[in-house]
């Protein structure tokens, strides 16, 4: 017996839905994690340019380990830095996720 399996092409780059590591763990789940370690990359490439400052209010410690105690700068040129997953937009991830394929 021959069994076609027939899908439309892919509009967008998305993470891959099913692990066979992790075959119990829902695909929606597995979503969401490929998403939020998407969303961290994206903020980590976009704290890059300003190394050993700190630019996000959250920030404790700069990239060399001191203290940002009274240092956090705010950034007005671009490119800003992304300093929170919900600031990550759906084009930059879509276009993140090409990126890495």
């Amino acid at each position: 017996m021959l069994c076609l399996l027939l899908a439309a092409p892919m509009a967008r780059a998305e993470p891959l839905l099913r692990d066979p590591n992790l075959p119990s763990v829902p695909p929606e789940v597995l979503k969401q994690v490929a998403e939020m370690r998407a969303r961290q990359a994206i903020m980590e490439e976009s704290q890059a340019p300003y190394a050993g400052r700190c630019v996000c209010p959250y920030q404790t410690e700069d990239s060399n380990g001191k203290s940002c105690k009274g240092r956090i700068e705010k950034i007005t040129t671009k490119p800003v830095p992304i300093c929170r997953p919900q600031d990550v937009t759906r084009q930059m991830l879509h276009a993140w996720w090409r990126k890495q394929a």
